[in-house]
């Protein structure tokens, strides 16, 4: 059985245990298509590969509104990583939404999904609006002196200029003003699964209709990422 199948299961069972489930319909719902995210996720991450790539930028930057864009990855790892970037939103979405519900014991888990996924935040952002970041150079591009850690040294006279940078393990980014670093391998995710599986252990801990369901790790074994 699928995972998704035990999790429709575990949480009609679960909810009828502990909520009121007249005030949490919702939630019956809701926490299948999260493991499904969560799914669409780990599948991802699982063919994501990332190492550094040595000497990928050494530039001095000078002068104004100057752009360098140097992602050296072929077209499929560039979607890869954009499809990553959006299942991270979804999940973050989605269980900020459960969370204003009562969902008692799963709260906790929620949470860290929540939270591990809004890590990358301004990475998602960023990507979301690059139209802003490429045409309002003035609200967000590096003005000054600054050393960024992909090999961009911006020197004093710059002004309004930009980067965006993929090294091999992290996005390196010019975002409202300031130069951005994101860490981004298969490591960066494990606390969103661990969270799913806190999720996942509760709702099949319930008593009415007892089941021994799989664990976790048997669909989605995170720790061999």
């Amino acid at each position: 059985m699928l995972l998704e199948q035990n999790v429709n299961l575990a949480i009609h069972w679960w909810e009828n245990e502990n909520l009121n489930s007249s005030n949490n319909n919702n939630i019956k719902t809701t926490i299948p298509w999260l493991f499904k995210t969560g799914g669409a996720l780990f599948k991802s991450i699982r063919y994501l590969t990332t190492g550094e790539i040595e000497n990928v930028t050494s530039i001095q930057m000078a002068g104004e509104n100057n752009v360098v864009i140097n992602l050296e990855i072929s077209p499929s790892e560039y979607f890869q990583l954009r499809g990553i970037l959006a299942m991270t939103a979804d999940l973050y979405r989605i269980s900020t939404a459960l969370g204003k519900q009562d969902t008692g014991k799963l709260k906790t888990h929620l949470n860290k999904v929540k939270r591990y996924s809004n890590k990358f935040r301004d990475l998602r952002n960023f990507f979301e609006h690059i139209d802003s970041r490429l045409i309002n150079l003035d609200q967000h591009g590096i003005s000054g002196e600054t050393t960024t850690d992909c090999g961009i040294h911006y020197s004093p006279d710059t002004k309004n200029c930009f980067h965006l940078v993929f090294d091999g393990t992290s996005f390196h980014f010019s975002d409202e003003k300031k130069a951005k670093k994101r860490s981004f391998t298969t490591k960066n995710f494990i606390p969103i699964f661990e969270g799913l599986e806190g999720l996942y252990d509760e709702i099949t801990s319930h008593k009415i209709h007892e089941t021994k369901y799989p664990r976790f790790t048997d669909y989605y074994n995170y720790n061999n990422l």
